[in-house]
């Protein structure tokens, strides 16, 4: 499948995710634990169904996958998790789309290769614009009262999600690099092997579960399904294109969310968020250049 059409899928798939994910946290903000389990539940079942036999042989050790696994799992769940600490959605999707120069940043830092002149441009600038987002999205928490702490857990939280989404986006390239491409693998196994992980907070999940209406349980039902081609479309972009290129065309998708969002939900949106949404639009022009310049190739495996 050409990049065109999985890119399409991946802009489809995570829009409409992203837009349930909404509804039903705005419905039940203590759901979110909920949703991420269910997406994690449904790609593993569907994952199974389709390798069958495979699933005994995969073309990636296991232990290689174990820091990805980590990585991956509490940056989705930390992700879903801000929603219940009053982190408004239009905020969530403007710091989300910092990837880039904290995409920057990690191969920065792992591969020692210092990045050219436009993307540490494009960096400042999509770093300056969540500043002044977050900057005004705070003088409007402020005014809640008992909510503000919560808030500035949440905002940090996203940051730190940030690096380690970053990591993830590395350490997965690494693996294809290395065994060579295997979406459908890598997806059943980031997804199955921490299913186990939320009997931790099974009584939590039951309890939400058995509140919810039929009308949240079929939007969580379609978040499900369009969560899974979000999931399968990023993991077969993954193998055609690097990790700080498919970082930026994940950037492009959530501010396409964020435009959604805006319109649909009509979130309360100041100066400080339109000035901060431009900016990092324009800071992720700099990337576009910059991909364009650097000309990348599809990930290639080592012949062994």
């Amino acid at each position: 499948m050409s990049s065109t059409r999985i890119i399409s899928k991946v802009f489809v798939g995570c829009c409409l995710s992203t837009t349930f994910m909404e509804i039903i946290v705005v419905n039940k903000p203590d759901a979110a634990n909920l949703v991420t389990f269910s997406q994690f539940l449904s790609i593993a079942l569907q994952g199974l169904l389709a390798m069958r036999e495979s699933v005994l042989s995969p073309n990636i050790p296991l232990k290689h996958y174990l820091i990805l696994i980590c990585l991956f799992f509490a940056t989705s769940v930390a992700n879903n998790y801000v929603y219940t600490l009053h982190v408004p959605s239009t905020l969530h999707m403007i710091i989300r789309s910092a990837a880039s120069p904290a995409s920057m940043l990690v191969s920065w830092y792992v591969k020692r290769k210092k990045p050219k002149l436009n993307s540490l441009i494009g960096s400042i600038i999509i770093t300056f614009g969540v500043f002044i987002a977050t900057y005004g999205d705070a003088t409007i928490i402020e005014k809640r009262q008992g909510k503000f702490f919560q808030w500035c857990m949440g905002v940090i939280l996203l940051l730190v999600t940030l690096i380690s989404g970053a990591f993830t986006g590395l350490q997965q390239e690494s693996l294809y690099t290395k065994y060579g491409k295997h979406p459908q693998e890598m997806l059943f196994f980031t997804h199955a092997i921490p299913v186990p992980l939320f009997l931790v907070i099974s009584s939590e999940l039951y309890s939400v579960a058995l509140s919810l209406s039929i009308y949240l349980w079929l939007l969580l039902v379609i978040n499900t399904v369009s969560q899974f081609f979000c999931s399968s479309s990023v993991h077969e972009l993954a193998t055609k294109e690097t990790s700080v290129t498919v970082t930026f065309i994940l950037t492009i998708r959530k501010f396409l969310s964020l435009l959604i969002s805006s319109i649909v939900f009509k979130n309360s949106i100041t100066i400080y968020h339109i000035v901060g949404s431009v900016l990092v639009f324009i800071g992720t022009y700099f990337y576009f250049d910059f991909f364009y310049n650097m000309k990348q190739q599809p990930v290639k495996y080592k012949k062994k």
